[in-house]
């Protein structure tokens, strides 16, 4: 098999550096308040920078909305077809409504059979705000709203009495469809009264502009030319990424399948460090061995981009915990491990293993950064759980928020001032605000969504709530999910992802085919093919990406 010199160099360098994290021993670890590192660091040049657009297209993405202005109308839900056991309740125990009463919704069971139906037929496709004047039993209470079958939007309700929940900016088409309401919340009452659909307001793009500076200030340039673009194609753009099965990379299954059945090939490269955890390595996985090299690959040979998280294994002695094996050491009912022991002195040998695995990724981090690799580097991801339930179900975020965030802290403060590690751009997916560790220590704010299969609607909902976790305007990104949204919904109502990175195996594959179970394959296609959707194939130079777009511009006209 012929194989590339670059690829020979790159798969030396992993071979090598496996080597260096598998021999780390506790005479390996230092202090970490020093504040640097002193080490000898490869200097591997690069060809030179010749600063290209190219033909890309940076333009902004304005929707023209041809609902009139004036449109308003008002359907009563309880002249709706009910089915399951929904009901029309004619009492003013929930406050005064109009018509002839409020339908009444519960989740009986996994098929939502509680639904209502209401015909409506529509001007013009557009952008229309859409009000339900509702209620619920318990305040967070989802309703979904379906069109002509397909999963629309989720409307969240707070209030115990009726009162107006308005989701905007939905796309609808236009003339005759059927909208059904259900509710996924388990044997919690929804109730609704009416629904109000209106002209919607176009969206704000300054919603959009973001800060172009890394929290590092000495970021690599290559690193910065990639979060330059990343700020670019903010809200004009969605990237489209792929997590592979394990140390494949570009080869593994998923990426050949979407090749295959939608003619493009995912711009974002996930990968998982979970096999670099040195308590991995003790036990005897190799599995990760190979995961440096693809990022390489991918990057160097291919003008893509890397994405990494880490389900980080715990250390060996607090595995096994209530009968789970050690490989499922990164749940927290797998693990004795407590966080907040270490953190807080209790727990010294704790603490200083936590050192040692921070310093076992720095390996691999390191040989990135000298190879001029930029990674979105995403640790600690979903350290609060589901913030509705409040249920860590990682060991890093199972010992509270303020445990959590001194964790980020320490593994900020380790990797960029002591290891001096440069070519990260900090993602964080902490789920819950309350684990939000500080604007100078994230570059990008992210979630993990896996909604119900064929949920294709745009997130919008999840998409604010990420975004309210600062007051500081951040890129905002679907870091993980299952199903995927529909981009004319998501950039007609502003919910802009920068980027979607599809989970491996049966979220993207059945039967080592392009699974239907949770996006449709139309969808897919429709996804992969979207003029909104950067492919690697649309990709512009990322090596040769300007530092300063309006600059490069202004200079080249």
């Amino acid at each position: 098999m012929f194989v590339s010199f670059k690829k020979l160099v790159s798969l030396s360098l992993a071979t090598a550096m496996m080597l260096s994290v598998a021999g780390c021993t506790d005479s390996d670890k230092t202090d970490s308040s020093e504040t640097k590192k002193s080490t000898t660091r490869a200097n591997i040049t690069t060809a030179p920078v010749v600063e290209t657009l190219g033909n890309f297209d940076l333009s902004d993405f304005v929707i023209e909305n041809k609902v009139p202005e004036d449109f308003n109308q008002t359907f009563e839900i309880e002249d709706g077809k009910l089915s399951g056991e929904a009901f029309t309740i004619s009492k003013e125990s929930f406050g005064k409504y109009t018509g002839k009463g409020i339908v009444n919704l519960f989740n009986n069971s996994e098929q939502l059979s509680d639904k209502v139906e209401i015909e409506i037929d529509l001007p013009a496709e557009g952008s229309y705000d859409l009000t339900l004047m509702s209620c619920a039993d318990q305040a967070g209470s989802e309703c979904q709203i379906s069109l002509d079958g397909a999963m629309l939007v989720s409307v969240k309700i707070e209030s115990a009495s009726l009162e107006p929940n308005t989701t905007e900016k939905v796309l609808l088409p236009a003339g005759k469809h059927i909208i059904s309401f259900n509710t996924k919340d388990n044997l919690k009452g929804v109730y609704i009264d009416s629904m109000v659909l209106s002209c919607a307001k176009a969206i704000d793009l300054n919603e959009f502009k973001v800060s172009k500076v890394l929290s590092n200030k000495n970021a690599t340039e290559e690193t910065r030319r990639l979060y330059n673009f990343l700020t670019d194609v903010y809200g004009k753009y969605t990237i489209s990424g792929q997590y592979s099965s394990k140390d494949e990379g570009k080869e593994s299954r998923e990426f050949k399948e979407i090749k295959r059945v939608t003619g493009a090939t995912p711009a974002i490269l996930g990968l998982d460090l979970i096999e670099a955890s040195p308590s991995r390595i003790a036990n005897g996985s190799n599995e990760g061995k190979m995961v440096p090299a693809q990022a390489m690959d991918w990057w160097n040979n291919e003008g893509g981009i890397v994405t990494m998280c880490w389900h980080w294994n715990a250390p060996e002695p607090y595995l096994n915990a209530n009968g789970k094996p050690w490989y499922e050491g990164f749940r927290q009912e797998a693990t004795t491990f407590n966080l907040g022991k270490a953190l807080r002195g209790e727990d010294k040998k704790g603490y200083d293993l936590l050192i040692r695995d921070i310093d076992a990724i720095a390996e691999i981090l390191i040989q990135l950064d000298d190879n001029h690799v930029p990674i979105l580097w995403r640790p600690l991801h979903e350290g609060g759980g589901d913030p509705k339930w409040k249920n860590p179900w990682f060991w890093w975020g199972a010992s509270g928020a303020e445990s959590y965030k001194e964790l980020w802290k320490l593994m900020y403060d380790r990797l960029t001032n002591y290891h001096n590690i440069n070519n990260l751009i900090w993602v964080w997916n902490g789920q819950d605000p309350s684990y939000y560790p500080g604007d100078e220590y994230v570059d990008i704010l992210g979630y993990d969504i896996y909604a119900n299969e064929h949920d294709s609607s745009s997130k919008k909902e999840t998409f604010d709530y990420t975004k309210s976790v600062t007051d500081t305007q951040k890129i905002v990104a679907l870091t993980e999910n299952g199903a995927l949204f529909d981009p004319d919904l998501a950039f007609n109502d502003g919910a802009r992802w920068a980027w979607f990175c599809t989970w491996n195996g049966e979220f993207t594959l059945k039967d080592m085919q392009l699974s239907d179970q949770y996006t449709t394959i139309d969808m897919w296609k429709k996804i992969y093919t979207n003029d909104r959707v950067l492919t690697l194939e649309k990709l512009p130079d990322l090596k040769n990406y300007p530092l300063d777009t309006e600059k490069f511009l202004s200079e080249n006209k």
